[in-house]
């Protein structure tokens, strides 16, 4: 029989002759879920021989220890950086005999190096047979019968990629917990049940929940105790049979206080499609997997993939729901659910919060999907893995699918003392100018389009292109290293592995944007379709210069840096010389004052630069703005480098590396600086601004300012044990551990300054420790809002004074000059 269908999860299992099985989870164009079975794929690996390549086959073939051995092996051509190499493909009797087998080939005489080593199997199938998760495949085989949670069960016989449509339709599942919490504390997988579970897909909604109230609305399910509880939620995922379950920090929060809440009520909890439990990492960043339903944790995809296109203090999902949907979570007091669930006094209260996060977290899914669909069709890796990739992850995979379509053998990982090595070298970044501090009328923002994916291209930057010969390659502008001058080479000769692939995205993308342009209303497709493009394309250069990639080469990271500054440096002294005025510049852009110029003078010269690029390279306008501000570094005249304030003509406001955007500032001294910067750029009105200041200085000593609004967050970068200087968050951090909560690394610690004797440290209290108007005043004035505002009024010549003794709420104005 022939099924077309959308695969979304691969794995494998062993069969009891120690056989790897791939198998295939989907979704059939019909509807129907289905799992594919492949007993035909091989595991293998390379090894490269010596010129006695007979000899070196022979003892390849030998290979063996315990129940791992080899099975055949092949000779094999493919290139390595950019030269043509013999290779012998090693295959094997499982996937776990290829480390094995990669160890003992190490004491062959006639091997000089080993490929492709530590490409999982799984990953390795959907690679060789160009499967694409969520994008329409056909098969051909025979239907089987297994006692697995899906609709049909198929032997492949024949397997091909079709591609002619994405997946669009899958099956989603949303949930969240709550659970039971005391005040002042958070629960504990050791005591504290889950109180209610909320479950949301489309036209489909339900909370489950062990304490009943007067309702006849079917949404509420209610069972007779917490085991049930966990028990109706398994049964309603294998009845749901979702292609996807999603929510928002499930793989830290959610399935790991199920699992555990699981095994203390001895409850066997299966809801994989192959009725097995739920699978957790031990090793590296948490994870939950289910074997046949893509589990998406949203939390690392949109703080890693999506963080820097995002206004937000905090990925929590009041957050970033705010910003993605113009909605929020509702309002719940903490302290308060223990009463409300021991009373029964509050549980619908409960479960409407509950299902209301479950709503919020689908609705963040069917938002973010088609980027992350997008990433999965260009990288061909599962939906599971790809939305906790991070950008180095994204490239490598890109690259390694288009290494096997190329014949390029796959680089190794680095091991643990070539890392080390790398660690050691260093290269010089992008020029970054200081501008002179001061507010700024009439300028204008070019940026190169692209600089570092485009300079690869134009100069043909790859490690297999890279010389020693000057003739016939483009030459570095010179580079300091170590109080040495050098330079580096990459010929014209041959094109570059990388470079060329980087070239196929470029126009790619240029394509799409220039459909985009033409619409008249939004595509979100082809909008995820540039996002995706342009990840993979900015990743590059990072790749480079990682430690830990494949394709690392701080040769060509240097050369990178070295020509995006030549050319950052030629355009603004162009600029110069055609009497714009110069303020400054980032990594790829460079920010002007028209003076008496015109706009259209300013786009002339724009065109002017782009003659003289090579190709691939643009110069183009970023945009117009009425106003900037550019401040000074901290306690020096000299400018502070990406750190300023622009608004354009639509009175946007573009602000880049003030605290407005950092969250280890309370959200009242951020809103105090946005508001300053917006009085100064969009009215030009120092005294209203300073007027401003001082108002909330005076809510702040009348104690109108609420605790929300002046809570500081600090992530904890490492274990509280190891810090020598103990600041206030990490005070708060120690209470927290006392008290049974855990913390961890990467934990974002909340906490408020009280009044008090004593250091700053022991007067941080957590925010529901305090009461409205416990926060000390003079704190908050000399730590929070004076340094906010500091800068920008230096920079307009505005000095204000501090704050020394009490002068009274009328002389406040004392303060400024």
């Amino acid at each position: 029989m022939k099924i077309k269908f959308y695969p979304y999860d691969v794995d494998y299992t062993i069969d009891n002759d120690g056989k790897a099985i791939i198998r295939i989870f989907g979704r059939t164009e019909d509807g129907k879920k289905i799992c594919a079975i492949d007993k035909s794929f091989e595991p293998y690996f390379y090894v490269e021989p010596d010129k006695n390549v007979q000899s070196a086959q022979h003892q390849v073939e030998q290979l063996k220890q315990d129940d791992s051995f080899v099975t055949k092996t092949k000779i094999v051509k493919k290139k390595y950086l950019g030269e043509e190499i013999t290779l012998i493909q090693v295959f094997t009797n499982a996937p776990q005999a290829v480390p094995k087998l990669k160890e003992l080939a190490d004491d062959l005489p006639n091997i000089i190096n080993k490929f492709e080593t530590d490409i999982l199997f799984a990953r390795r199938y959907l690679i060789d047979k160009n499967i694409i998760p969520t994008t329409l495949c056909i098969i051909e085989g025979e239907e089987i019968k297994e006692d697995y949670h899906v609709d049909v069960v198929i032997e492949i016989k024949s397997i091909k990629n079709d591609a002619s449509k994405p997946f669009e339709t899958p099956k989603i599942l949303a949930f969240d917990i709550e659970t039971y919490t005391k005040p002042g504390s958070y629960s504990n997988t050791r005591y504290d049940p889950i109180i209610s579970l909320a479950v949301y897909g489309k036209n489909y909604k339900k909370v489950i929940t062990w304490k009943k109230f007067d309702t006849e609305d079917l949404d509420y399910l209610f069972v007779q105790n917490e085991t049930e509880l966990i028990q109706k939620f398994a049964q309603i995922i294998n009845t749901y049979m979702p292609d996807y379950i999603t929510g928002y920090f499930t793989d830290g929060f959610d399935f790991p206080y199920i699992r555990d809440r699981a095994k203390k009520l001895n409850i066997t909890w299966d809801i994989g499609a192959d009725k097995s439990a739920v699978n957790f990492s031990k090793h590296g960043i948490k994870e939950s997997r289910i074997h046949g339903i893509a589990h998406l944790d949203l939390t690392r995809f949109i703080r890693i993939i999506m963080g820097d296109t995002l206004e937000i203090d905090s990925y929590s999902l009041d957050n970033v729901s705010k910003e993605l949907l113009g909605d929020q979570k509702l309002e719940m007091d903490f302290n308060k659910i223990a009463a409300a669930w021991d009373t029964g006094m509050g549980i619908k209260e409960i479960c409407d919060y509950n299902l209301h996060d479950a709503e919020l977290t689908y609705k963040l899914c069917e938002k973010i999907l088609p980027t992350i669909s997008e990433i999965v069709q260009l990288v061909g890796q599962p939906i599971h893995d790809v939305c906790r990739m991070t950008f180095g992850q994204i490239i490598e995979w890109y690259l390694i699918r288009k290494s096997i379509t190329q014949k390029e053998v796959i680089p190794n990982k680095p091991i643990f003392s070539e890392i080390a090595g790398r660690k050691e070298n260093t290269y010089q970044g992008a020029y970054v100018f200081e501008p002179k501090p001061g507010l700024y009328e009439n300028i204008v923002v070019f940026d190169f389009r692209s600089l570092y994916p485009t300079l690869i291209i134009s100069h043909n930057i790859d490690k297999s292109t890279l010389t020693t010969i000057q003739e016939n390659s483009f030459v570095t502008p010179e580079i300091e290293d170590d109080g040495f001058k050098k330079q580096f080479c990459f010929t014209k000769k041959k094109i570059g592995f990388i470079p060329e692939v980087l070239k196929e995205i470029i126009l790619k993308r240029n394509e799409i944007k220039k459909e985009i342009k033409n619409l008249q209303k939004k595509d979100v497709i082809l909008e995820a379709k540039s996002y995706a493009l342009k990840i993979i394309a900015n990743s590059a250069y990072g790749m480079f210069g990682f430690f830990g990639a494949r394709w690392y080469s701080v040769e060509c990271a240097a050369a990178i840096t070295a020509w995006g500054r030549e050319y950052v440096q030629k355009t603004a002294k162009s600029a110069q010389e055609e009497n714009f005025g110069f303020i400054g510049g980032d990594t790829d852009s460079i920010i002007l004052t028209l003076q008496d110029k015109t706009k259209n003078d300013a786009l002339n010269f724009m065109k002017k630069i782009n003659k003289t690029l090579p190709e691939m390279m643009e110069l183009e306008l970023e945009d117009f703005y009425k106003r900037g501000i550019f401040v000074a570094k901290k306690g020096d005249k000299k400018g502070a480098k990406k750190k300023y304030a622009l608004i354009n003509e639509k009175e946007i406001l573009k602000i880049k590396g003030f605290e407005t955007v950092r969250r280890d500032w309370s959200k009242l001294a951020r809103k105090l600086q946005k508001e300053v910067l917006k009085i100064l750029l969009l009215e030009n009105n120092p005294n209203k601004a300073k007027d401003y200041v001082i108002e909330t200085i005076n809510k702040l000593k009348h104690k109108e300012i609420q605790v929300e609004d002046i809570v500081i967050k600090t992530q904890l970068r490492k274990d509280i044990s190891k810090y020598e200087s103990i600041g206030p968050h990490v005070k708060v951090a120690q209470r927290m551990k006392q008290k049974g909560i855990p913390v961890n690394t990467g934990a974002v610690i909340e906490y408020v300054v009280t009044s008090g004797k004593g250091t700053i440290g022991n007067r941080a209290r957590l925010p529901e420790e305090c009461q409205e108007k416990d926060y000390d005043t003079n704190y908050y004035i000399n730590n929070q809002i004076i340094p906010a505002v500091q800068m920008i009024f230096d920079a307009i010549n505005l000095n204000i004074k501090e704050l020394t003794q009490e002068k009274g709420q009328s002389k406040l104005d004392q303060f400024f000059n």
